[in-house]
């Protein structure tokens, strides 16, 4: 790619312009939400901003000259497909709070950004002059630009603030905080200074293009070392895996993400150094035997890991990141059979193949990306349904629906909630329908009162009933007993001396948190003396009842002591308390 290129004079002042204009866009937006406390949800936060950034990224990155009138066309297309995706986050997130409604917004933007990438080949080159290359090289060109632009962009960004910092804390250090407030204080500095800076660099990587050649050619040799050695992990793996079983993977929660992973990385750099200007790989005729072996073999690793995730959803239903799982080893199975089949079918040419792989991989991507922000693929839908259906099923019990899932799941999740009212198998329990009150009105934090505690909390035998003073007391620290349910036992408070000043402490045993909760009273009620989060996990609710009638619950003063210094106690941190030896 050659300096003369790219843009002209007017064109680089447009795209600088335009990204200042963007910055003090979303200042604007922010400022006017804040003005009229609008919910954070409003259509200005999730449509506005998302189309107008990613309309002003597409320009920055695509902009030949102005009198193209595809550019405009794409551009309107593209704000309104946003658009219309914001318009589906504002109805899917409705009933969250401020936060979940944040990193819903956040999770949105990654995707944009990631949407972009994979569409801005396919623009550029429409509006880009006839080209020589072929169409795999340019888009291998392209791909490479972009994500370098990126980069530069980030690495731009950090540097400038990175100045800006070092400027206000020098001033700051004499007596002058003025720049302090404004480069960290003043929003509309902030906004239009991102702006300014990221279309500043988009320029750079554009009219220089023969630096941002040279990094990738960097990168290149970078990856021409990995991938051999990426190979030989591939091999090692497969070749291990009879030995020790499948149920190994199938045992781990992260199998299929690792797998995944694998399996990208191992493509990802193949792609890299088999680039569209080389007809064989780079190395000697073991090594480039290495590699083509373990791309032969690259579609078992998204095929175990489907594998491993259909294990998952059987046992456990949909969930968001499920969804995303598949998605992505989707991506990765047809990524890893297209290259499987260009070293297999078309050894000579491999590229033959490749060259159609490679998009056609970004363009499922692509679309795969935006379906989960429609009704089609929407995540949280599938999961609420799913999770659902598993309880009307009777594969879960009540008590195994995730509150938690569905309220953090928007529309959707609360409208299954108000199902769940009208449910008299999860409304058998008071402790469950207190808990799904407090999140359908947003009082979940404070839907326990201490007459709910006693209730929910049971008493051992021989204990007394404590005052209203330490379940006030328990109330204040109430997360720690929200697992505690009447009609499940599993929660009991019992008398124990555990200091020997012979007043009782307070001692909650909590058999589903496997936990233990210490209260002692002073002169000025109720306090936390102490707990433990390593209750024996194998320890049931009955055998604990067993050993409590065996008198085998009991204190046991630690063998280890503290130090005192002209009489103030030194408190001692030991391992476990164990009696073990100088060695």
């Amino acid at each position: 790619m050659e300096n003369s290129e790219v843009l002209s004079p007017a064109a680089r002042v447009a795209v600088v312009l335009a990204g200042a204009a963007q910055g003090l866009i979303c200042y604007l937006i922010s400022w006017y939400i804040d003005y009229a406390s609008l919910p954070y949800d409003t259509l200005w936060l999730v449509c506005v901003v998302p189309a107008s950034v990613v309309m002003t990224a597409t320009l920055s990155l695509s902009i030949t000259t102005f009198r193209k009138p595809l550019l405009w066309l794409a551009l309107g297309a593209i704000g309104a497909a946003v658009a219309g995706m914001g318009v589906w986050l504002k109805w899917r997130v409705s009933g969250l709070d401020k936060w979940d409604v944040r990193d819903a917004v956040l999770l949105f933007g990654f995707h944009l950004m990631l949407m972009t990438l994979f569409m801005l080949p396919w623009l550029q080159r429409r509006l880009a002059a006839a080209s020589a290359a072929s169409f795999y090289s340019d888009f291998y060109a392209r791909n490479w630009h972009n994500a370098l632009t990126l980069m530069v962009i980030f690495v731009s960004n950090g540097l400038f603030w990175l100045v800006l910092f070092l400027w206000a804390e020098l001033f700051k250090l004499i007596g002058i905080p003025f720049f302090e407030r404004l480069f960290f204080d003043t929003g509309w500095f902030i906004a239009v200074s991102l702006g300014v800076v990221s279309a500043s660099a988009a320029v750079l990587a554009r009219v220089q293009g023969r630096l941002i050649v040279a990094l990738q050619n960097l990168l290149t040799l970078i990856a021409t070392g990995l991938l051999p050695l990426m190979a030989a992990l591939a091999l090692l793996f497969i070749a291990a895996l009879p030995f020790v079983g499948f149920d190994t993977i199938s045992a781990r929660i992260s199998a299929a993400g690792l797998l995944t992973t694998l399996a990208l990385l191992l493509l990802f750099l193949v792609t890299i150094v088999w680039h569209p200007q080389r007809r064989a790989l780079p190395y000697y005729a073991p090594l480039r035997g290495l590699i083509q072996l373990a791309v032969m073999i690259a579609p078992v690793y998204p095929l175990l890991a489907g594998w491993a995730l259909w294990l998952r959803i059987s046992q456990y239903g949909w969930s968001p990141e499920r969804l995303y799982g598949v998605l992505i080893t989707t991506v990765a199975l047809v990524w890893a059979a297209g290259f499987c089949a260009s070293v297999i079918f078309t050894r000579r040419e491999p590229q033959k193949l490749q060259g159609g792989i490679v998009p056609a991989t970004g363009l499922l991507s692509l679309v795969f990306l935006i379906l989960i922000h429609t009704p089609v693929l929407d995540p949280w839908r599938i999961s609420v349904n799913s999770h659902m259906a598993r309880y009307h099923e009777g594969r879960i019990t009540a008590d195994q629906v995730s509150l938690y899932m569905l309220s953090s799941s928007g529309r959707k999740g609360r409208e299954a909630m108000k199902t769940l009212q009208n449910d008299p198998q999860f409304t058998a329990s008071p402790k469950r329908l207190r808990e799904l009150n407090g999140l359908l009105t947003g009082n979940a934090g404070n839907s326990a009162t201490a007459a709910t505690l006693e209730n929910d909390i049971q008493i051992a035998p021989g204990t007394p009933r404590p005052d209203d003073a330490l379940w006030q007391a328990m109330l204040k620290e109430q997360y720690r007993f929200d697992t505690c349910s009447i009609e499940q036992k599993n929660c009991l408070l019992m008398a124990m001396d555990l200091n020997g000043d012979g007043r009782p402490e307070a001692v909650v045993y909590q058999f589903s948190a496997h936990t233990i909760t210490a209260f002692t009273q002073t002169n000025t009620g109720w306090r936390i003396a102490g707990d433990a989060w390593k209750m024996p996990e194998s320890l049931t609710r009955d055998e604990f009842d067993r050993a409590l009638k065996q008198g085998k619950v009991k204190p046991v003063v630690k063998p280890w002591a503290d130090i005192e210094i002209f009489g103030e106690r030194v408190g001692m941190s030991y391992d476990s308390y164990s009696n073990a030896q100088w060695r």
